[in-house]
């Protein structure tokens, strides 16, 4: 019994501790996070795009030569 008491406190502390550091962030405004979400979609569309890009490349040259999937 005395040791779920004590996973009990700690799980307790452990919780308070985690809202505490949550409430001392400093969040960045709206503009600012939209900006920066904006940023990182765009990235990843360009990454995307240029993944597909390679992919497409790789499998029309192993075509020509005659490799097959």
């Amino acid at each position: 019994m005395k040791k779920s008491n004590e996973n009990q406190e700690l799980k307790n502390s452990t919780m308070k501790n985690w809202v505490k550091e949550i409430k001392r962030i400093n969040w960045a405004r709206a503009p600012k996070a939209w900006k920066w979400f904006g940023l990182t979609m765009a990235f990843l569309i360009v990454l995307g795009i240029f993944c597909f890009l390679i992919t497409l490349s790789f499998t029309s040259l192993w075509n020509l030569v005659g490799i097959k999937a």
